[in-house]
């Protein structure tokens, strides 16, 4: 019995109609910034030991098949999940 996330496997999804993969643990946010497609933000840090909140809702992405948009500091991607971080929703949001 393994878990996807914990087990050191990458975490393949799709970012903005690209095939990205993700580190276990790391989020949208995260995996974005590393290939390049500026995300805003303000509460996220790169600091150690720091955790951003969410809360400041300005790194919103459009998840497909989800009725409400997801702060990409906190959400960390699934399997084949479809992110858009420049749809008109997201930056509307």
């Amino acid at each position: 019995m393994s878990n996807h996330q914990n087990s050191g496997q990458t975490i393949k999804f799709e970012l903005d109609g690209q095939q990205v993969e993700a580190r276990a643990g790391e989020t949208i946010w995260q995996v974005a910034k590393r290939q390049g497609t500026e995300i805003p933000h303000l509460c996220y840090s790169p600091a150690p030991d720091y955790r951003p909140d969410g809360n400041c809702r300005a790194c919103m992405v459009e998840i497909e098949g989800e009725r409400v948009l997801a702060a990409s500091c906190k959400r960390t991607p699934a399997v084949g999940m479809k992110v858009k971080s420049a749809s008109q929703r997201a930056v509307a949001a």
